[in-house]
């Protein structure tokens, strides 16, 4: 599948107490069909989504690279489960604001 590539870097800054983590960061490149930081800049954007917009990036990304494994690998009997809930999930984050209520 062709696609966006980007580099996905997290590194450890502290564990739950604040204390520093002294562990390599994990890095590992990624394929994704949709343009995932113009996404996650739209979803930052939007006023029904009150998370703030670090954990709106999170959020965003996080949604992206799940979804394009989903994706991909969408008859494994893993993500049997979820591929109604999800696809009900993505058209109402879709919508934008109102669209919950």
């Amino acid at each position: 599948m062709a696609g966006y590539k980007y580099r996905i870097t997290v590194a450890p800054i502290a564990d739950k107490h604040g204390q520093p983590l002294e562990m390599p960061a994990l890095s590992f490149e990624v394929e994704n069909h949709d343009e995932i930081l113009g996404i996650a800049t739209r979803l930052q954007e939007r006023e029904d989504l009150a998370f703030g917009p670090e954990k709106t990036a999170s959020f965003a990304i996080g949604l992206k690279l799940f979804s394009e494994v989903m994706m991909e690998y969408r008859k494994h009997p893993l993500f049997a489960p979820l591929r109604e809930p999800f696809r009900d999930f993505m058209q109402l984050l879709k919508k934008g604001p109102g669209a919950a209520g």
